[in-house]
């Protein structure tokens, strides 16, 4: 859904995001409540993906007083965080630029768009969150291996 309203409309409804930041840590919070020593290294692990995935975007909207980014790209950076954890929210934040940037050079070698134009970016943190959720070890190993 976040994809494709950001894609089409250029906007992360909070009514999209926040629920689901809600959802994904009640559960993760029951199915964790067995073990104290899980809850709690859970608990450290979702304070830094929240602070990762949200923090980075916030010190963007902060920098560029929300000119690069908007407030739903912050929500969708804590979603992320709380789904992936860390350090895997680290690596789709990575992708996430790395696809925009193909994309947005594609789009403006072709002419399709300009320099100056503005690409949803929601797009590509989904695309990158799901990938990340999938083939994170294996992009991680690869990635490795290819620079050592």
């Amino acid at each position: 859904m976040i994809f494709v309203y950001d894609l089409r409309w250029q906007l992360i409804p909070d009514k999209l995001t926040l629920p689901a930041i809600g959802i994904v840590v009640f559960i993760n919070f029951i199915v964790l409540s067995t073990g104290n020593n899980l809850l709690a290294n859970w608990l450290v692990n979702l304070l830094v993906a929240i602070v990762v995935g949200g923090g980075f975007f916030l010190l963007q909207f902060i920098v560029s007083k929300g000119r690069w980014i908007g407030g739903g790209d912050i929500r969708l950076g804590v979603l992320m965080g709380v789904i992936l954890g860390w350090p895997q929210v680290a690596w789709a934040l990575m992708l996430a630029y790395i696809l925009g940037a193909l994309v947005a050079v594609g789009l403006i070698l072709t002419g399709q768009k300009k320099w100056s134009a503005q690409i949803p970016f929601g797009t590509f943190l989904t695309v990158a969150a799901f990938i990340t959720m999938y083939w994170s070890d294996q992009i991680v190993n690869w990635y490795v291996n290819l620079i050592l």
